[in-house]
């Protein structure tokens, strides 16, 4: 499941929940969110995706990913937006929550909708 923004409509069944203005994100920077009950990750790239993953460090589970330092790798000739933990230094791909620098468990990656400036998650992930 890719976890970049895509702009949509919400016309699906499944239910949504408003989690921030697209202007709220600093571009290179990730901010906290409390969304349905989890904590998340929020962050927007100096390129201006969007990307959400867990705020808990898959490692020691430490509520810091947000704080983790956004990046990008080369593979397979495409660029992959990354972020690394600010505690462990493990690097994981923003897109699928995959560990690229060691053989650690993921990190868990939420599907992000914009409609009219506003970032969106489903409900319940």
């Amino acid at each position: 499941m890719s976890a970049s923004v895509q702009e949509t409509t919400l016309e699906s069944t499944t239910p949504m929940v408003a989690v921030c203005n697209a202007g709220d994100l600093e571009p290179g920077w990730g901010e906290a969110a409390w969304v349905d009950g989890t904590q998340v990750a929020m962050y927007r790239t100096e390129s201006d995706e969007f990307y959400a993953t867990s705020h808990h460090c898959p490692g020691s589970g430490a509520k810091v990913m947000a704080r983790g330092i956004l990046g990008d790798k080369t593979i397979d000739g495409a660029r992959v937006p990354t972020i690394a933990c600010p505690l462990h230094k493990e690097v994981y791909r923003l897109d699928t929550g995959a560990c690229l620098s060691a053989a650690a468990a993921p990190l868990p990656v939420f599907a992000v909708h914009r409609l009219d400036g506003t970032l969106w998650m489903e409900a319940g992930q």
